[in-house]
């Protein structure tokens, strides 16, 4: 993948940290292969809000810069934190999609049109 991530990890000792963002990079890599050329950069973040304490602590932000102009946020959280990387991923991969959708050349005609012209009761073409 092409796009630049910048990662920022707190909470987690070395070990996890580069598991978390050898996981994470992974994980993007899937979520937005189909829209690489449309997205500049992504910053992920991961935080273990509560510390040792345990709990449903773990959140993921991801902020995608677009190459139009814009940026979409997803986040998520979870009390493990590669679920958390694995939700946050899947829901920026749903919103690069309906934005690409928003921005997708119909090539149909106006609604209510037909190729077919009626003839009385027989279609002619």
């Amino acid at each position: 993948m092409d796009t630049p991530i910048e990662f920022h990890v707190r909470g987690w000792r070395g070990d996890t940290r580069e598991a978390l963002r050898d996981y994470a990079f992974r994980r993007l890599s899937f979520a937005v292969r189909r829209f690489e050329h449309r997205v500049r950069h992504l910053t992920v973040r991961l935080v273990d809000e509560n510390g040792p304490r345990r709990g449903v602590d773990s959140r993921c932000t991801i902020t995608a810069d677009l190459a139009e102009g814009g940026q979409r946020f997803v986040e998520a959280t979870s009390a493990w934190p590669f679920t958390a990387i694995t939700l946050a991923a899947g829901r920026l991969s749903e919103a690069l999609r309906r934005d690409a959708d928003r921005h997708a050349v119909h090539r149909a005609g106006p609604v209510g049109t037909s190729p077919y012209k009626l003839d009385g009761d027989k279609r002619v073409s």
